[in-house]
């Protein structure tokens, strides 16, 4: 017969799942990449040779890279203003004329929907017959209500360079604030599944215990151990131990 506790726990186990998923948690509080490739790390105070914006200062920074020798980061920047198309236009057109290598080719600025937002982006390579394709590039502007987010990632893996750039616009697709959200009836049904719950258990609870009570005790006397009363002898009498009486004390015969 199968024992109660375990489908107490199932039960439990249950509700549990039921709240956790009316709670939506973000992988990173904060603005941050919420999916960043396997094998990049965070990494503190790192930041872009020459940031996107110019003339403004960043109130918000973030790092990834590539723990491999293919030299991948993502950078992250926050500038307290609401940037659009015009801002990005200029930010691609200083992006190529300070590139760092004359084979930097540069795309045009395009619409680029980052967490829900309308944003810009545009591609960049460095690509020549006799070099080949040597990185890849991703730079985009997601405006929020004050702020606005700059994400660049570049890389020289292959695995990113083969289908780019929609492999890297898919890693800055997964950007977010990172709120925790909760489904309000979710929650509603699953703390009414647990009161529920709680009272059945309370009830059966109850009913054990009026059981209990009703049963009477009867005292079952113990049995005699007649084997052990036969292995043991009868004390003997006070007559039966008795010495014979001697000859001096014996009467003397009648004539």
């Amino acid at each position: 017969m199968p024992s109660r506790p375990p489908l107490r726990r199932s039960r439990i186990v249950a509700l549990a799942g039921v709240v956790l998923a009316a709670c939506d948690v973000p992988t990173f509080e904060g603005p941050q990449l919420q999916d960043p490739p396997q094998g990049f790390l965070m990494v503190e105070g790192s930041g872009p040779v020459r940031r996107l914006v110019t003339g403004r200062e960043s109130i918000f920074s973030a790092a990834w890279v590539e723990s491999s020798v293919d030299a991948s980061s993502i950078f992250i920047e926050g500038y307290p203003a609401v940037l659009g198309y015009e801002e990005a236009v200029t930010a691609r057109n200083e992006s190529a004329r300070y590139a760092l290598d004359p084979d930097t080719r540069v795309g045009e600025v395009e619409p680029f929907t980052v967490d829900g937002r309308s944003g810009w982006g545009w591609e960049e390579r460095v690509e020549t017959p006799r070099r080949g394709l040597v990185w890849v590039a991703y730079r985009a502007f997601v405006p929020y209500d004050s702020v606005t987010y700059t994400i660049e990632f570049a890389s020289g893996n292959p695995t990113f360079k083969r289908s780019a750039p929609d492999t890297l616009k898919a890693v800055i697709s997964t950007f977010g604030i990172g709120r925790t959200t909760y489904n309000v009836p979710l929650i509603a049904l699953g703390a009414g599944l647990g009161l529920f719950a709680l009272g059945v258990l309370r009830t059966k609870q109850q009913a054990r215990a009026a059981r209990n009570r009703s049963i009477n005790l009867v005292k079952v006397p113990k049995k005699k151990d007649e084997t052990k009363d036969r292995s043991v002898s009868p004390a003997p009498t006070a007559a039966a131990s008795a010495p014979p009486p001697s000859r001096a004390n014996r009467p003397p015969p009648r004539d």
